[in-house]
């Protein structure tokens, strides 16, 4: 469960390494996310250039949208398995829904290709 000033880890190369969550949207009422979820972050640290090659996207304490793709709380599906991850990570994504960064270094769960995420399991490097 990811609730408000949560710390988050980063997951997709777009720029930012850790985020902060601010706001928890779309839920009705609901103070928490799951994975899937749609939250609204502030950068709080970026990755480090390597010389000029590489162009950041972002700068610390902006604001942008991200979803939830890994969370450290069990989350048992319908078959009765249960599936946690070590981090609670996010992905960042622009105001259109749209994935921000190319490539994303995580493991993600089957879960999100049904939640309209099949863009993020795509470009993930593996889903279980």
């Amino acid at each position: 469960m990811i609730r408000t000033q949560t710390l988050l880890k980063v997951v997709d190369n777009s720029g930012a390494k850790l985020v902060k969550c601010i706001k928890v949207k779309k839920k009705g009422g609901k103070a928490y996310a799951s994975i899937g979820d749609i939250v609204l972050v502030a950068v709080q640290t970026l990755r480090p250039r390597y010389g000029r090659r590489v162009r950041l996207k972002m700068n610390k304490s902006e604001v942008h949208h991200g979803v939830i793709v890994q969370t450290r709380r069990l989350f048992i599906n319908k078959g009765g398995i249960g599936q946690s991850f070590g981090s609670n990570s996010v992905a960042l994504i622009t105001p259109q829904l749209k994935p921000l960064g190319t490539r994303i270094s995580a493991v993600l769960p089957l879960r999100l290709r049904g939640l309209k995420w099949a863009k993020l399991a795509a470009m993930a490097k593996k889903t279980i």
